[in-house]
């Protein structure tokens, strides 16, 4: 288990990527094609929200809200360099974004203490129902249109790439959280984790696979 200020550093980086992901969500619904769509990505952007509020709730008790300036850098980069233009790669950012942020949090619940692991758990790990919308509204888009897979398979290499190289540029800042994931050879193991879940995904809706190499 680790350390009390290890935790606090991990919720920090937790918390300011939530505040920012609920932004993005937000911002999506400007695409929506219609009502009903806009209501279902503003209750996802709801639903960032509150899991925000949660793990800096969390965050209060162990730390201070200050830990979180040191990641901002890193989840602006991240959220600039991946801005959507439109419904099919909002739907792909949830798609493959939020659930790199899931497979994450399974990595971190066995390593944190119990209450903070149930907030992880919780606001990160339970997506389901997001997941399934953003898949369901790109196997729609795909269907109605095949050349939008070469459009989504791009946007999700950026995606993945953009992410793990803002992640390897957080943990090159805190060595606490490199500690977390094991060093060196415990940061490559939790990519290709990573990239195991993602090409299962790329594989529903039948696009191009990402591979690591691509990212060594």
């Amino acid at each position: 288990m680790v350390d009390r200020e290890a935790t606090a550093e991990l919720l920090a980086a937790l918390a300011y990527g939530e505040r920012v992901a609920s932004q993005r969500a937000r911002e999506n619904i400007r695409f929506a094609p219609d009502s009903r769509r806009a209501d279902a990505q503003r209750g996802i952007a709801d639903r960032e929200e509150r899991n925000c509020r949660l793990i800096e709730s969390r965050l209060a008790e162990i730390g201070s809200a200050d830990l979180t300036r040191r990641f901002e850098p890193f989840f602006d980069a991240f959220f600039e360099h991946t801005e959507p233009t439109g419904w099919v790669e909002a739907q792909a950012f949830h798609y493959v974004g939020d659930a790199l942020v899931s497979d994450f949090a399974d990595t971190l619940v066995e390593l944190v203490d119990p209450v903070s692991a149930e907030i992880v758990r919780h606001t990160l790990g339970e997506r389901e129902d997001q997941e399934a919308f953003a898949l369901e509204e790109l196997t729609r888009a795909l269907e109605e249109d095949p050349r939008a897979a070469e459009r989504v398979a791009a946007y999700s290499r950026r995606i993945v790439g953009e992410g793990l190289t803002q992640t390897a540029r957080a943990l090159g800042q805190s060595e606490l959280l490199r500690q977390l994931l094991g060093g060196g050879e415990g940061e490559r193991r939790w990519v290709l984790n990573l990239l195991d879940g993602h090409r299962a995904r790329l594989d529903r809706l039948g696009i191009e696979r990402i591979e690591a190499d691509s990212f060594d």
